[in-house]
């Protein structure tokens, strides 16, 4: 009993020698944590000139510099040209809320900014300014020239989908645009047998769903137009489509009967080949990740649980019909993202990797896009942009310490830097 008395005594006695060794090191470790910020950099507005709409002027090592160098007043994407590189152009609320659809078309990160900034702002880089200037100087009355965008995740494909739709919808393209592929494979709701093609499987839901994004995006071309189907159409026994009716009455048919909206989307992309070969209207086809349409989809089975391949599934044989080079007077831009495949197809981002056997040859030829992650001087507008907006509240984010680290901690990833400035 004693020898237990004298051992715990023992022991708090060091427990109580060790305390003031244990706060020490605990006020240490604090003062180490905190980062080692520099001075604040007094800036000399006079040493800034004037930037006018044609490029940007004075130092090009300034910091803060003054609204135009990092937003242009042009918002007409059709307008836009090398010399707004790095600049930020706004888009009309009516295109991004009435025209594309934000929760499918754009990132959430961006939507998220745009909703707290009461602004849709996108940079100007060089893909859509590259493909842009091709298919101003394409003939159309040529096969189609077909571009595939590729990058690493986060540099911008998406966004230069976007910027190539509004483009699209100012020069009175007809946008077939799906905006995520990985959604039919993904997130399909209802998988049921094709009742027209033995063997095949139709998306109901999801069909519905694009022909009803279709229909809101060029109701107003297509009225104006006035296009006409090129056939006659068969849906069942009692329901058709006679040849010579508008092309509405499809889509229309479409969203009514759920049970024919994947065949009416075959129907439909093969009517607006015809017509766009007869120069009657243009058509650009737009396709985010469409490596996703060569895997074999994981969640659509058959009866048998035996999976289903891509070539079977009605939906995916109608985009992959329409980005074939077998008609003129459109233009068909489609990306490839890791993250559109499986998990096991993620090692590299060109897309004879991603595309597989099958979609190379599907392809071919066609014309690559690389996007890459910004450069330091689109870094730098990015990061006077969210200044400009108050987004970034730190004293020192506007430094010149500030921006490097990051700079360097969002390695120019776009994505990576949007996240990074959420937290700064």
């Amino acid at each position: 009993m004693l020898q237990t008395r004298l051992i715990l005594s023992t022991t708090s006695a060091l427990r109580l020698r060790t305390l003031p060794c244990l706060r020490e090191e605990r006020r240490f470790r604090k003062r180490v944590a905190q980062p080692l910020l520099p001075p604040p950099i007094t800036v000399n507005p006079d040493q800034y000139s004037a930037v006018t709409e044609g490029g940007a002027g004075g130092s090009t090592s300034s910091y803060f510099p003054p609204l135009s160098a990092f937003r242009t007043s042009q918002t007409d994407p059709a307008k836009l040209d090398k010399s707004h590189l790095g600049r930020f152009y706004t888009v009309d609320n009516e295109f991004y809320k009435g025209v594309m659809n934000p929760i499918q078309c754009y990132p959430p990160e961006f939507r998220q900014n745009c909703s707290t900034f009461g602004e849709v702002c996108v940079m100007i880089r060089k893909p859509f300014v590259d493909i842009k200037s091709c298919i101003e100087a394409s003939d159309m009355k040529k096969p189609v020239i077909r571009y595939i965008i590729y990058g690493p995740p986060g540099s911008g494909k998406t966004m230069t989908m976007c910027c190539l739709a509004h483009y699209g919808f100012v020069q009175e393209y007809i946008l077939v645009n799906v905006p995520w592929a990985p959604l039919w494979t993904r997130f399909n709701k209802e998988i049921v047998q094709s009742p027209t093609r033995p063997g095949f499987f139709d998306h109901t839901i999801n069909a519905v769903t694009w022909l009803t994004h279709f229909k809101i995006q060029n109701a107003k071309l297509l009225t104006q137009l006035d296009l006409k189907t090129q056939k006659r159409y068969e849906w069942s026994k009692r329901e058709e489509t006679s040849e010579g009716s508008n092309l509405l009455d499809i889509v229309e048919h479409g969203i009514a009967r759920p049970a024919h909206a994947s065949e009416c989307i075959y129907a439909l992309l093969s009517d607006l080949k015809s017509l766009s070969s007869n120069q009657k209207c243009k058509t650009m086809v737009l396709i985010d990740g469409i490596n996703a349409l060569y895997y074999e989809c994981i969640k659509i089975k058959r009866p048998d649980r035996t999976l289903v391949p891509p070539n079977m599934i009605t939906a995916f044989e109608a985009f992959k019909e329409a980005i074939k080079p077998d008609w003129s007077g459109g233009v068909v831009v489609s990306t490839v993202d890791k993250l559109a495949g499986q998990n096991e197809i993620r090692e590299s981002d060109l897309p004879r990797y991603l595309l597989t056997k099958d979609g190379w040859e599907h392809f071919d030829p066609f014309i690559p896009v690389r996007v890459e992650n910004y450069t330091s001087q689109e870094v730098q507008t990015t990061i006077d942009y969210f200044l400009d907006r108050k987004w970034l509240q730190h004293p020192q984010a506007g430094s010149e310490f500030g921006r490097i680290e990051l700079e360097y901690l969002s390695t120019r990833n776009p994505l990576t830097l949007m996240k990074l400035c959420n937290f700064r």
